[in-house]
């Protein structure tokens, strides 16, 4: 059986063609990764902004009802939803003590969470965050969000008052 070729109407694409098409794929991809690193890295400052905000609302919560702010958020009642945090949020060090609160004081910081492994630049990230006042009846405070946004890039560091004033001390994008 002979198997017959019809090159007359055969149609596709010519190696040019195809080599075309592929230099012109690898423009837009050298032209976007940046953007999308960078954008990748917006997202997850949002993590931080959204978890300050969190902690914000509970401290003005627990200043209505005793006067007073705490570096403490068994006291005031937050716990971050979810597993997936590229960064810490709290005070390094125990929370002081508010009047009329007889509570517990001790959890002032949660650490972030299943971020990949190799990103090990930011370790101190717990000892790197406001110091929590020991004080009784504090009239201020400053809470902070220390992680890392990807591989090799440095600590990010957020905090808020509360005044809600949120700063990025540190900015690494």
């Amino acid at each position: 059986m002979k198997i017959k070729f019809n090159k007359i109407g055969q149609e596709g694409f010519t190696l040019i063609e195809l080599m075309i098409v592929v230099g012109i794929i690898g423009i837009l991809v050298a032209v976007a990764a940046p953007n999308f690193s960078r954008y990748q890295s917006k997202a997850r400052q949002s993590e931080a902004k959204l978890a300050l905000a969190a902690v914000y609302g509970s401290e003005k919560a627990f200043y209505s009802e005793y006067s007073a702010y705490i570096p403490s958020f068994d006291a005031v009642g937050y716990m971050p939803e979810g597993a997936k945090r590229f960064y810490s949020v709290g005070w390094s060090g125990a929370a002081g003590g508010v009047t009329g609160y007889a509570g517990a004081t001790t959890n002032s910081v949660w650490q972030r969470v299943n971020f990949p492994a190799v990103w090990t630049i930011c370790t101190s990230h717990v000892t790197a965050l406001p110091a929590a006042v020991t004080t009784a009846d504090l009239q201020t405070f400053t809470a902070g969000a220390r992680g890392q946004l990807r591989n090799g890039s440095n600590c990010d560091y957020w905090t808020i008052t509360e005044e809600k004033v949120i700063s990025n001390v540190t900015i690494n994008l």
